[in-house]
């Protein structure tokens, strides 16, 4: 199974935000990539891509993102291989691998680890994976005057919106534009990619969240919650509805987009990782972010420029 980010829907997205995607595909191998213009070049990225059913086909589908590349004028491919059965293959072997077809590693775009919960166990099993507090928390929400509901409507994302900026304000960190989002939702959720859950407390929504969903897998991609309203839990709640509707709708794992190493108590993301960890579990590791250098001395440039800027 591949990851959303390899899917034709989020490939008309990035078409509707005015990008050029590439998609090719041969025996044991396929990708989606963006062609992203940068301040000093650009390059050809397929994220958590190219999908390939193992390293024998990792070649060819590098091969056919360099001659897409060059068409296109890109100075790199940067990727974040896929390998569907990688068996019993250890992450040296892999690493070795990708350093055999000239790879180089960087800086991570996409996040390196993530965790899964798996939804082809019963709605009791599930359940019981989270923590005792999350349990509690969601078999009691109503009598906190909490409600939950899903939105498959775009206009509704301006509820969304306003929640998720509250959270960047209070973390102060970066958030994508609004803009960003509303094209999102405008393109996905009408194809039945993607949807909008809200949890309301005394008629206005306190807690909201867009998940992405592909035919295997719902994945938790972006959330907001009111800080006043932080000691209702509105998240917990969210969290476990949207991982019971998955499994309803027949998904067979719940995807949360990201953590951190677990003994790595002092990450800028341990607190967030820590949540997602409450819910039950694995670790799932990604291969990491990549690149392949197409016209090697604006490659070179490149990488000077970046270690000045850095």
């Amino acid at each position: 199974m591949s990851h959303f980010l390899q899917t034709p829907a989020w490939g008309e997205f990035q078409k509707a935000l005015g990008r050029t995607v590439v998609e090719d595909s041969g025996e044991g191998w396929r990708y989606l990539a963006i062609l992203e213009k940068g301040r000093i070049n650009s390059r050809l990225y397929t994220p958590y891509g190219p999908v390939v059913n193992s390293l024998d086909y990792l070649p060819a589908a590098l091969s056919s993102l360099v001659s897409a590349a060059k068409k296109l004028g890109a100075v790199f491919v940067r990727v974040e291989p896929l390998v569907i059965t990688p068996g019993d293959t250890e992450l040296s072997s892999v690493v070795n691998a990708f350093e055999s077809a000239g790879l180089r590693r960087t800086n991570y775009v996409q996040p390196e680890q993530t965790w899964r919960v798996d939804l082809t166990q019963s709605e009791e099993q599930v359940l019981s994976g989270l923590s005792k507090t999350g349990r509690n928390l969601y078999r009691n929400y109503s009598k906190k005057g909490l409600s939950i509901r899903s939105s498959d409507s775009p206009e509704d994302v301006e509820d969304f919106l306003q929640l998720v900026k509250g959270v960047a304000e209070q973390a102060d960190i970066r958030q994508h534009p609004d803009s960003y989002f509303r094209r999102q939702v405008e393109i996905l959720l009408p194809r039945g990619n993607a949807r909008l859950y809200f949890v309301d407390f005394e008629g206005s929504p306190i807690a909201a969240s867009l998940v992405y969903d592909d035919d295997n897998r719902r994945y938790y991609a972006h959330a907001g919650a009111s800080y006043e309203h932080r000691r209702l839990h509105p998240g917990n709640v969210l969290v476990t509805q949207m991982m019971l509707d998955a499994r309803e709708s027949g998904k067979a794992e719940f995807d949360f987009y990201g953590v951190s190493p677990a003994d790595q108590p002092d990450h800028a993301w341990a607190g967030f990782s820590k949540f997602k960890r409450s819910f039950g579990g694995y670790d799932y590791h990604f291969t990491g972010t990549w690149e392949l250098p197409v016209k090697v001395g604006g490659y070179t440039l490149y990488r000077l420029l970046r270690r000045i800027m850095d």
